[in-house]
């Protein structure tokens, strides 16, 4: 004899409702899994972390520009431009432009003794420095202007001859120096020499 089981609906019910609250609990689990893991912020480990700004040549410029002229007439020793002097000169702007400022007063005193006599000189100068430092590859380059204010006296007495030559006046340059430690321009009497301090 066969006997055939039946399954009663609440038992059906029963399993419908653990296999519903299975499938929630699983699903709850991995929506907490999920907000608990760390989102990466954006930008910080981006190209833009990566990137250096290159510091500026002209930012914080320091340096002298070396005066050397010719003093006196240059046909009677046949003397060469020298040093009379150093004019100090800084970048004044933080951004650019930048601009380039600097002055000074030289006072130069000096006497050539020869066997034909003497050649002295006396000479007063205010030069006053203004211009621009632009960046350039590689070295960048300055832009200035040399504005020179001064008098001068030069002696000169031989065997026989005593002569005096004054002279005052103003005299203007504009010059191009390549931003180097030791670039130099010169023209007739005249040249000036880029010394820069370590920025």
């Amino acid at each position: 004899m066969n006997i055939k089981k039946s399954t009663s609906p609440f038992s059906l019910i029963f399993m419908l409702w653990i296999l519903i609250t299975t499938i929630a609990c699983s699903l709850s689990g991995a929506t907490e899994l999920t907000q608990e893991t760390p989102t990466p912020t954006s930008g910080a480990l981006g190209p833009s972390a990566k990137q250096t700004t290159t510091p500026s040549l002209c930012s914080g410029l320091l340096g002298e520009l070396e005066v050397m002229v010719l003093v006196g007439p240059a046909e009677a020793v046949g003397l060469e431009p020298f040093s009379v002097g150093t004019i100090p000169i800084f970048v004044t702007t933080e951004a650019p432009p930048y601009f380039v400022d600097g002055s000074k007063q030289l006072v130069y005193q000096d006497m050539l003794v020869e066997e034909w006599g003497t050649y002295s000189v006396d000479l007063t100068m205010d030069i006053a420095v203004t211009g621009e430092c632009v960046e350039i590859d590689p070295n960048g380059n300055l832009d200035l202007t040399v504005e020179m204010t001064g008098e001068q006296m030069v002696e000169v007495i031989s065997e026989g001859f005593h002569g005096e030559y004054p002279w005052a006046g103003t005299h203007s340059l504009e010059i191009d120096l390549q931003l180097m430690d030791g670039a130099s321009v010169a023209g007739e009497g005249w040249e000036f020499i880029l010394h820069l301090e370590p920025n």
